[in-house]
């Protein structure tokens, strides 16, 4: 008897880690819908090799080439066959999610929602859709503020648990050094509309004495190579095995996003002692300590140059102390420990 089916999307490195963990006190069975997806920010984003865990991958094609028909037909045998106590499936997007949640009538559903109020539709059929699922979830892991705001608004009634992230970093060690702000600035993410950074270019084109290095790669990336000026450089995807080498060469991490749900890259960043400048839209932004750890900005960056111009080294020396008395580790201890809670909230399962 499994204590909990896990069905998921990929074997991101964040979530290989978490449920690394959980497995340490709960028996897990974990179904990944694929392997691989064509949207990723590295070559090394997935690993299913790192799994310390029970685990089936559905489908050995990309996540948005996989067979559909074929996926749904063999996650029902796999849910069939299995004896568990409680099934989390992340998210209600896919088929292979509701097929989970409606064909495991005498356990518990959990949902791990990592959608928030911005981006989700709640109105019409979209809502209705919303809230049908819903109707079947007795518990929903909610990743932060963002996401029970969306609970509420479609009356979920069941019980919510805040987890405050959606999987846990890695953490390498790494040499502390005496900081000195140089004005670099650093973007990590796809280079597409919803991630704002044609907004971002925009801003730095107007700070020439500020550095900006992106890193990334997605369908804008040309436009935005066209309109940048010199003191913005592309660099292209980077592995997450150098990604420490990133945030040691740089001063501050932005995430303009309209739209976040979460944002591993904020958790990166706060870990390698890294201030950071977030949009409100961020998932992560609640993490951020707005002018005590990082700035938290209005998606239209209006303001972000007025920002970006107001950081001293005095200011900024200042946001670094700040960072190092967050701990990371303590944030993901507590995100593990919330699925060890029973049905009651307070006895392990």
């Amino acid at each position: 008897m499994y204590d909990y089916l896990i069905v998921t999307h990929l074997p991101a490195f964040y979530k290989v880690n978490l449920y690394n963990e959980i497995s340490k006190k709960l028996k897990i069975f974990v179904v990944f819908i694929a392997n691989e997806t064509l949207e990723k920010r590295s070559s090394d984003f997935s690993n299913i090799n790192d799994a310390n865990f029970e685990n089936l991958v559905l489908n050995n094609e990309s996540f948005q080439n996989r067979n559909k028909l074929a996926s749904l037909y063999n996650l029902y045998k796999i849910v069939s066959r299995l004896k568990y106590r409680k099934v989390i499936v992340s998210g209600w997007d896919l088929p292979e999610f509701w097929l989970v949640a409606f064909c495991s009538p005498n356990v518990s559903n959990c949902l791990a929602l990592e959608s928030t109020i911005i981006e989700s539709d709640i109105s019409g059929v979209k809502g209705l859709t919303k809230k049908l699922f819903l109707s079947k979830v007795t518990t929903v892991f909610a990743s932060g503020n963002l996401h029970t705001k969306l609970l509420e608004a479609l009356n979920y009634k069941g019980k919510t648990i805040i987890t405050r992230g959606v999987g846990i970093i890695n953490k390498p060690s790494y040499a502390t050094v005496e900081k000195s702000y140089q004005k670099r600035f650093l973007y990590i993410g796809r280079l597409s509309k919803e991630k704002n950074t044609e907004e971002l270019i925009k801003v730095f084109n107007g700070l020439p004495n500020h550095k900006l290095n992106v890193v990334g790669d997605g369908i804008e990336k040309k436009n935005l190579e066209l309109i940048a000026k010199d003191n913005i450089a592309f660099h292209g995807s980077v592995a997450n095995s150098e990604i420490k080498n990133l945030f040691k060469e740089n001063d501050l991490l932005i995430l303009p996003s309209l739209s976040e749900p979460w944002g591993l890259v904020v958790e990166e960043a706060l870990y390698f002692g890294l201030p950071v400048i977030v949009t409100k839209n961020c998932g992560s932004s609640e993490l951020v300590v707005d002018k005590v750890t990082g700035f938290i900005v209005d998606v239209s960056l209006k303001d972000l140059d007025k920002v970006i111009s107001s950081i001293s080294e005095y200011s900024y020396i200042e946001m670094c102390k700040n960072i190092n008395t967050f701990s990371i580790k303590e944030k993901d201890i507590d995100q593990v420990n919330v699925y060890f809670l029973g049905d009651d909230g307070d006895n392990a399962i």
